[in-house]
């Protein structure tokens, strides 16, 4: 008989990696104009470095860390294609950019890899890298709340990416029903955070959805918010947290 944390964790899998998939048809936007100019490739750097440290911590987790490993092994890999593509389609000066941080990523997981085996015992490992995957992912959940204020500021929806917000609300139900299968509260926290962040976000859009926007805000007033982002090479649907 299939364990149920099997069952839910291939779930998870299947959904994260759609929620990987997310930003393909900008890619494919960056493909057809031959231009990344007006892109910001730092939450898929953020995504990579956040990922290959949940692999290290299902890779200390001999008993329940294979699904863990598995999807973010996929997100490695998509990250790893995009920020690809955004560095042959960049300028000379953010493909220098995007070099340095993936190279500061590479340090810093080293530093984490080696660190972790060094200073700690086998027993107390995990615990260390559970503490740093959490702390991460609660810090990269926060990340689409950016659209939040805009939406509440001007009282409309228009710029709340409700897809996104939904699948990762929907992704983080998933996992944390995972980590109580398997009773893991490191997987736990960050997906408790998702779900009440996602929840919140909901209500909001549920408020406003049928609001005219108010034109006196000053977003409006120059301009879409969509437009000011796009010009300071910031895309709010970029960012997408790692979905742990």
């Amino acid at each position: 008989m299939v364990a149920p944390d099997f069952v839910v964790g291939i779930l998870g899998n299947i959904l994260s990696i759609l929620s990987f998939t997310s930003p393909i048809s900008q890619f494919r936007e960056i493909v057809k104009r031959k231009s990344a100019e007006n892109y910001n490739g730092t939450p898929y750097v953020a995504t990579l470095l956040s990922c290959s440290l949940w692999i290290l911590y299902g890779l200390l987790d001999p008993d329940d860390g294979l699904l863990i490993v598995t999807v973010n092994a996929a997100g490695v890999t998509m990250q790893g294609l995009y920020l690809a593509l955004l560095f042959f389609y960049s300028s000379k000066e953010k493909r220098v950019t995007y070099f340095g941080f993936v190279v500061l990523d590479v340090v810093c997981f080293g530093v984490v890899v080696a660190f972790t085996l060094v200073a700690f015992e086998e027993g107390s490992r995990r615990t260390f890298t559970g503490v740093l995957c959490a702390t991460f992912t609660t810090m990269m959940y926060a990340a689409p709340l950016a659209a939040l204020k805009t939406t509440i500021k001007t009282k409309s929806v228009e710029y709340m990416p409700v897809l996104l917000v939904f699948s990762l609300f929907l992704n983080g139900c998933v996992w944390f029903a995972f980590a109580l299968l398997v009773t893991d509260i490191f997987v736990v926290v960050p997906n408790a955070l998702g779900i009440l962040l996602g929840a919140i976000q909901f209500c909001v859009y549920l408020m406003y959805r049928n609001s005219p926007p108010s034109a006196s805000e000053p977003e409006l007033e120059k301009g879409s918010f969509e437009k000011q982002t796009k010009s300071r090479g910031i895309d709010i649907q970029d960012f997408t947290p790692s979905p742990l």
